[in-house]
């Protein structure tokens, strides 16, 4: 097997040779697995569109390869198609060498100024903890800046750093893994905090703990993964009924951000959120609970501005089994159809909405209304049955890493050749409908019906969402879908590519945090109890991204729709004057909550940006 390049380089997991040896040990390959039938090595751009081609004219499904990784693609592979293996690494070789390593760049304008502000910190420290400057750049890389920065590891570190830098006039933001595409990180020359590290306080030393099982409450340290709170909910049969799909951000930072999961009456995490410790600007720990709800529904999603989150208290439910489908239909019969896509809506518990353009790409005219769209619809299973194994779960991992080391591969040959994104769409897409994704049923445990999809931090995207309240309205919901559906059809005419990966769509229940968009939603202040999340999702660096987003942007504007505050928005005009004309209300709410508090009469703990949205 081909040995990977260094993380360094192209971000890839070496812990995924394990992974594929424990797969080879489960067992033999079955007699039902595709035959390949032909490989190709292409070596420039126009082999590989040659290869893709002609996959295309014969009706074989192309799967695009980093190294040979025949026999773990394959295994477990229920489709009788015939394979053409495209193995991509000369191509992605040579891509990567004419690579920029950055297409964004800090103000570097302010050095000597930063330097100086570092010594009168550290000083002020004394050993610990350290600080150092350097360039933080987000996962999405949307945002660049030169900071200041440290990573304490204990809360009298936290404490200590946060009174210090107060006292210096400094501004402070946190970063968790970096999933936040808007500019709610530090302003140049200010401290970013990392949080990972940061010990608990709790007497057993652990991170997550149980502290009311009546009550089915948990405690959670600032630092716990999404993928950490998944194996603890697995362990003690406790469930959170809605979260994010990615395994690898902290679970603080989603709750902290008003991020959402899926579910028809399921709310957000942060209103799950019944306790939270977070350092305030005079260093010292302050705990709000739900005995003040006003003060809990602007801490549940403070995007920060309250302080240093430490720990947070959620409310989970008994475990719940669930009933997983994955089904496909014609787009044109749902996203044409009020009554099909009512239909899937209120007759399921949860469903998940994903379309790939062009993968109903042929020999003749591309139609989107060709397309297929996938749906896993999730219903909570109330008789005993038999749940997926762990040799599920070890073929699923493979899987799921392979097409996402190959999206990896893919994005800078996409990139830097666009009008390979429909046969790249065409052939990823068959190998998510016949390999990763078949048609069928299987019922799972919640949280792992929840986090269905791994690896996907390994392949940086842009993303832009946008929250609607229903209103009952299912033709008004076609209108929203089909601005995006219109505008790839339209730039696909010009051969322009800007929508390259997937439209995601989620219905959820309405949220009662005042920074969430789906209080829009809330019955409360005349919404209808109903929230539509929908998001555009491209690789980095895809050209006519912003020009696209904009335009998509606008629409959605005019159609009511509110942006997700940690995903991409700032680019687009009026956007400010857009958000307050929907959340004002909230907005001063929360002011009025953040001022009452006392945790941050400077505001120390706000950026431009979140001075500029709030209006302070």
């Amino acid at each position: 097997m081909y040995e990977l390049e260094s993380d360094k380089r192209c971000h890839l997991d070496h812990d995924i040779f394990k992974i594929l040896a424990i797969v080879r040990m489960a067992g033999t390959l079955g007699s039902n697995y595709s035959k390949i039938v032909t490989h190709d090595r292409p070596r420039d751009i126009e082999q590989l569109k040659c290869c893709m081609e002609k996959a295309l004219a014969d009706q074989k499904m192309a799967i695009l390869e980093l190294g040979d990784r025949d026999k773990d693609w394959i295994k477990d592979a229920r489709c009788n198609d015939q394979i053409v293996m495209i193995d991509c690494k000369a191509l992605y070789d040579k891509q990567m060498k004419n690579l920029r390593t950055k297409h964004i760049f800090p103000d570097l304008s302010e050095q000597g100024d930063i330097e100086d502000k570092l010594s009168r910190l550290q000083n002020r420290l004394g050993k610990s903890p350290t600080l150092q400057i350097e360039t933080f750049e987000n996962w999405g890389q949307t945002q660049a800046m030169q900071v200041i920065s440290s990573t304490p590891t204990t809360k009298d570190q936290l404490q200590k750093l946060v009174l210090a830098t107060s006292e210096e006039g400094l501004r402070v933001r946190c970063a968790g893994s970096g999933h936040s595409w808007a500019p709610i990180f530090s302003d140049n020359n200010q401290l970013l905090i990392y949080v990972e590290n940061i010990k608990s306080d709790y007497k057993d030393g652990s991170r997550i703990k149980i502290s009311n099982r009546k009550k089915g409450e948990v405690d959670i340290m600032t630092g716990v993964t999404t993928g950490d709170f998944k194996k603890f909910q697995l362990k003690n049969k406790l469930n959170i009924a809605a979260n994010v799909i990615i395994e690898t951000v902290q679970m603080v930072s989603v709750v902290a951000t008003a991020c959402h999961g899926v579910g028809w009456d399921a709310n957000t995490p942060s209103d799950n959120v019944v306790k939270m410790r977070i350092i305030g600007s005079d260093g010292k720990l302050r705990t709000y609970t739900s005995d003040d709800k006003e003060m809990l529904r602007a801490i549940s999603a403070n995007f920060g501005c309250f302080g240093v989150i430490f720990d947070m208290t959620m409310k989970l439910i008994p475990e719940v089994i669930v009933k997983v489908e994955n089904r496909y239909m014609n787009l044109n019969d749902l996203f044409y159809n009020a009554e099909n896509i009512q239909k899937v809506f209120e007759g399921n518990w949860s469903v998940e909405v994903l379309w790939f353009p062009y993968n109903s790409l042929s020999l003749l005219d591309y139609n989107p209304k060709n397309d297929d769209v996938l749906l896993r619809v999730i219903n909570k299973e109330t008789k005993k049955v038999e749940t997926a194994n762990q040799t599920y779960y070890d073929w699923k991992e493979v899987k799921d890493y392979l097409s996402a080391e190959a999206l990896l591969v893919v994005s800078p040959i996409l990139t830097g050749n666009p009008s390979l994104t429909p046969l790249h769409a065409w052939s990823s897409f068959g190998t998510l409908k016949k390999i990763i994704y078949p048609s069928g049923t299987r019922y799972q445990e919640l949280p792992h019906a929840v986090h269905f999809r791994q690896f996907t931090e390994k392949a940086p995207v842009n993303d832009m969402e946008f929250a609607f309240d229903l209103r009952g309205d299912f033709h008004r919901l076609l209108k929203i879908i089909q601005v995006v559906v219109n505008k790839v059809d339209h730039y696909e005419g010009k051969d322009e590519y800007p929508l390259n990966v997937v439209l995601e769509m989620r219905m959820m229940g309405h949220s009662d945090t005042l920074l969430c968009p789906g209080i829009i939603g809330n019955p409360a202040y005349g919404g209808s109890g109903h929230v539509l999340y929908i998001e555009i999702i491209s690789i980095v660096d895809t050209k006519g991204w912003e020009k696209f987003s904009i335009n998509v942007g606008k629409e959605w504007m005019a159609l009511d729709g509110v942006p997700h505050l940690a995903k991409d928005w700032d680019f687009l005009p009026g956007i400010e004057d857009h958000i307050y004309k929907h959340m004002g209300q909230h907005i001063n709410a929360f002011k009025k909550q953040l001022n009452k508090s006392g945790a941050d009469p400077n505001g120390m703990f706000l950026n431009k940006s979140l001075q500029k949205l709030l209006r302070l």
